[in-house]
């Protein structure tokens, strides 16, 4: 079984995560998500700023439950640091440790 990590929880991250849980649903797919707020889009913030989106949770596309029942593990408040392509690692800072 494989093991895909997703660093990233805005749009492009959903979207990789969905896709290889497409390609491979075995596969266990984790996502790094460096805040509490996985897939909300930074591009609508004007039209909360304006009032045309009245609520700003309704920038995300989709709820962390939503997403976790698509098979992806989130980890939230979790900020990768450093990438060690050749061990396969990656070095992570949780807000508990920071």
């Amino acid at each position: 079984m494989s093991h895909i990590l997703i660093i990233g929880g805005s749009d492009a991250g959903i979207s990789a995560a969905l896709r290889a849980r497409e390609v491979d649903p075995t596969a266990t797919v984790t996502m790094l998500v460096a805040d509490a707020f996985p897939n909300y889009s930074i591009c609508g913030l004007p039209f909360y700023l304006s009032g045309e989106v009245a609520d700003w949770h309704h920038l995300a596309h989709r709820t962390l439950g939503d997403i976790e029942s698509a098979g992806i593990r989130v980890r939230l408040n979790t900020r990768a640091l450093a990438i060690d392509p050749a061990s396969h690692t990656v070095r992570v800072q949780t807000e508990s440790q920071a």
